[in-house]
């Protein structure tokens, strides 16, 4: 028999009635380094972190009418010094008359278990956020879109671009969750979908930079409404028409800067127009600098629209999302 319980990986022990340990197991010494004498009576309490010693006594107080002890407590390993998720069942040992003599007990190491269903929890609870964020902004989009436009067939072809670039903005965030998006894809993938074409209508060129899923969705409508506009009115919709996209970081500043141009020529433009402020004009002048803290300025040229945007990098935005953008979305 003592040579079955060393030879299992659980950490065994005995106790009396009332929790206090009357023997442990060689595995108990060398996972805790607590000597067996140390570890009897309620002396394995020591072990056990601070935070779940009264629920593991609280289970003790209850194994009798449970008929076992189940408990799941975190156990300091001597090695590293870290606490590590136990499942620590016992069962009683009785006389033929019910008497309970003493329990018999196992700890068994469910750490990794533990840890995977705590990821797999909070990876449900962001998919969850993720969801009420991208309802939240579409329904923004909606609203200003409905603001912005006065025919219903304007509506429903600004409404379905915006979405569709809101599209492509998360099918790159879950392409890499961690990993962020690469303002080149991002950009790339807009003058794509304005059927754009790379070396004639269109260059870019810049250093790499990811922007997290939150700057993404922001900065990618912006890019899609200067992207929409260029087709209707500016380079895109012109035969010698050009658009030029570069950025630069400015690693000197603190944060270091975003320095972003879109740049279009091959345009015969009246700068002194007047021109109507549509929801392009309000999501750079006034969203990006809400959402991300960045500056977005847009001047009308003798050969084509320019559109500067300064932004902070890395941004620290933590706990800024779909509910912020929507409510950027709405007070423009």
């Amino acid at each position: 028999m003592k040579t079955l319980l060393e030879g299992i990986p659980q950490l065994v022990w005995r106790s009396r009635d009332d929790g206090d340990w009357t023997w442990a197991s060689p595995q108990w010494e060398a996972f805790t380094g607590q000597s067996a004498e140390a570890s009897l009576g309620s002396g394995w309490l020591d072990v056990v972190h601070p935070d779940d010693r009264d629920s593991a006594r609280s289970a003790w107080s209850q194994s009798r009418d449970a008929d076992g002890f189940h408990a799941d407590y975190r156990i300091r390993e001597a090695a590293s010094g870290h606490y590590r998720w136990f499942q620590t069942r016992a069962t009683p040992y009785r006389e033929s008359d019910g008497t309970i003599i003493e329990w018999f007990g196992t700890s068994t190491d469910v750490d990794d278990l533990w840890r995977l269903r705590e990821h797999e929890r909070l990876l449900l609870a962001e998919l969850q956020h993720r969801v009420r964020n991208t309802l939240a902004v579409i329904r923004s989009i909606a609203r200003r879109t409905a603001d912005t436009t006065e025919t219903a067939e304007d509506y429903a072809m600004h409404l379905e671009g915006r979405i569709n670039a809101f599209a492509r903005v998360q099918a790159a965030v879950t392409r890499d969750p961690l990993g962020g998006v690469s303002l080149l894809d991002l950009v790339a993938e807009e003058l794509i979908a304005a059927t754009a074409r790379e070396g004639e209508n269109a260059t870019i060129e810049g250093p790499n930079i990811r922007l997290s899923g939150r700057e993404a969705e922001t900065f990618g409508l912006a890019v899609h409404e200067l992207a929409t506009n260029a087709i209707k009115f500016g380079a895109l919709s012109e035969p010698a028409g050009h658009v030029a996209i570069r950025w630069t970081i400015e690693e000197a500043a603190d944060p270091p800067l975003l320095h972003f141009v879109w740049k279009e020529t091959g345009v015969d433009l009246n700068p002194d127009e007047p021109r109507r402020r549509g929801f392009g004009t309000e999501l750079l002048e006034r969203t990006l600098s809400y959402q991300l803290l960045a500056e977005g300025r847009e001047s009308f040229e003798a050969d084509g629209v320019r559109c500067v945007i300064r932004m902070p990098l890395p941004m620290q935005m933590n706990g800024f999302g779909g509910r912020q953008l929507e409510r950027a979305l709405e007070e423009d």
